[in-house]
């Protein structure tokens, strides 16, 4: 009965004023709905009048994002459009039609990032999920005290040193490694996941993107984190580490007798290659279901799309990634282990960071990291791992405030925080911070920020640990690094102080650029909660002069 109540305004004459306020039937291109919103993609926009849609009763807000007028009913919208689009004989469009839409008007950045959201949104709750049990096996692994002896020996009868929760107690030890195994399967072989999201994305077979995808991990592929982790490389250049890797006697590459070459190293957890390779296999998919004769499909459609993507991604994706990725880290090891050069570089340093986790590069500086320690006595890097996560974790943290009243927006956002907190960041970046762009950015200035005053006060790293607030635990009390000087009260009172600073930098300038009408339309999502409230409090004001007139 009250719903009923409620719609009572949908008469004839409520349906032909809103037609008319919208420019006229001519005027929509096509239209569509949501949960609570009533979205037209108008032929002209300006001839939508704007204030009388936003003084109709049932209206609570109004506002254009991505291309599409929008105009705000609450949870009876879908009367509202149904009523609307019967009456006048308007084609239905689905919420997919409209974006596709939408994103072929937008600019090229605008495209992408609409790309990357479609592409990560169903892949959002994996990582989610993996980012919380890394998390847990985190917490088990810290070293709280690296001189305390376990009483336990290793085969090679050198004691095991440090207390560690995996260290002291076998149970919480089985328990880390059976946890290691659905922990995997969510990050490092993250590439199956977006391969397939690709091609279901672009129409092709989801089955050809799983496989296209386990092409780029299976053995004799070589870990990427066991060929960039090894403390004996003495170059960062990948031809370099190969030379070390066959002369440990790893089987390194594709021996064909004049040559030996593509590199068997694995993708393990890389996203940008893996776009790469997915959108190329896609399109690959897609050419020869078109031209195949219908006889041999079950043949040439996957063996073209395996071994096309496959080929190239091992020939040309691969290399020049681990290429681009040698140049990066040594570029981080000298910009942040020079004695002038670091002061100016850790704010670049510090706001670049959270990209290379996007494209998956983060990785290769383990390498970095490893000899910095070796070579320098510790290492500033891992402490721009840590600043990036707390910056990245704590812009979900400002937008959950923003989106306070969202219950999505809490469920979302409480697990991506958590997940960047204990050290993984994809749960953040991929499910808010590049979807809003705003939090992503505050992020970034956050952690530049965070970076330089850890750099500053003499913060550096003993050894490669839990990159978030339990880095604290892998700094030196007092900085090895010669010429560097930790500023008194020890690092780890720094490392606080700094990442304390980093973190409400990141919340209120999220809250800040979070109010910004131009960050609107990189999502069509994205409601300005603000100017939702003042057309309430208008309409609020109208109503009452209305009132006050009729009295009188």
């Amino acid at each position: 009965m009250s719903k009923k109540r409620k719609l009572e305004f949908l008469t004839d004459e409520y349906l032909d004023t809103l037609l008319s306020a919208l420019g006229g039937k001519e005027n929509i291109a096509y239209s569509t709905h949501c949960i609570t919103r009533f979205r037209i993609v108008a032929k002209d926009s300006s001839l939508i009048n704007e204030n009388k849609i936003r003084s109709m009763d049932g209206v609570k807000g109004t506002f254009t994002a991505s291309g599409q007028f929008q105009i705000v009913y609450g949870t009876d919208v879908g009367d509202v459009y149904n009523t609307f689009t019967n009456k006048f004989n308007l084609e239905k469009s689905t919420k997919q039609d409209v974006k596709q839409i939408v994103n072929k008007k937008g600019n090229l950045f605008k495209r992408f990032l609409n790309y990357m959201s479609d592409i990560f949104i169903p892949i959002v709750p994996v990582l989610v999920s993996g980012g919380i049990i890394l998390g847990i096996r985190n917490i088990f692994e810290a070293n709280f005290n690296e001189t305390f002896f376990t009483g336990r020996f290793n085969a090679d009868g050198t004691p095991i040193l440090g207390w560690s929760m995996v260290n002291v107690s076998q149970f919480i030890n089985g328990l880390n490694a059976f946890l290691w195994i659905p922990a995997q399967v969510c990050f490092w072989w993250l590439p199956v996941s977006i391969c397939w999201s690709i091609f279901k994305k672009m129409g092709a077979d989801e089955i050809l993107g799983v496989l296209v995808g386990l092409t780029l991990l299976v053995g004799p592929l070589l870990n990427v984190y066991d060929v960039f982790s090894s403390g004996e490389m003495q170059s960062l250049w990948i031809w370099d580490i190969v030379k070390e890797l066959e002369k440990a006697g790893k089987d390194v590459a594709f021996d064909w007798g004049f040559m030996q070459y593509p590199w068997k190293i694995a993708y393990t957890s890389q996203v940008i290659p893996a776009m790469g390779v997915g959108v190329v296999g896609a399109y690959l998919n897609l050419w020869i279901k078109r031209v195949s004769p219908n006889v041999i499909n079950q043949i040439s459609v996957p063996t073209v799309t395996l071994l096309g993507s496959y080929t190239l991604a091992l020939f040309i994706i691969g290399p020049l990634g681990y290429i681009l990725g040698s140049a990066i880290g040594i570029g981080f090891q000298w910009a942040l282990t020079n004695s002038v050069a670091k002061y100016f570089f850790a704010l670049i340093i510090g706001a670049l960071h959270a990209g290379l986790v996007i494209t998956g590069m983060h990785h290769l500086l383990n390498a970095v990291m490893i000899q910095n320690v070796a070579q320098y006595g510790g290492d500033f890097i891992f402490m721009s791992v840590c600043a990036q996560a707390i910056g990245q974790g704590s812009a979900v943290i400002g937008w959950m405030i923003l989106n306070k009243k969202d219950p999505k927006a809490r469920e979302v956002g409480a697990a991506s925080v958590t997940a960047a907190y204990l050290g993984v960041t994809e749960p953040a970046l991929y499910g808010v911070n590049l979807k809003y762009l705003f939090p992503f950015i505050a992020g970034c200035i956050s952690a530049a920020i965070g970076l330089e005053i850890l750099v500053i006060s003499g913060v550096t790293a003993q050894a490669i640990g839990n990159g978030s607030w339990l880095g604290v635990l892998s700094v030196q009390i007092n900085s090895k690094v010669e010429g560097v000087k930790t500023f008194p009260g020890t690092a780890y009172l720094w490392f606080m102080i700094a990442n304390i600073i980093n973190m409400g930098v990141s919340i209120v300038l999220t809250m800040v650029l979070g109010k910004i009408s131009w960050f609107k339309k990189f999502d069509p999502n994205y409601i300005e909660l603000e100017n939702t409230k003042n057309t309430n409090l208008e309409n609020k004001k109208a109503n009452k002069k209305i009132k006050e007139a009729v009295t009188s």
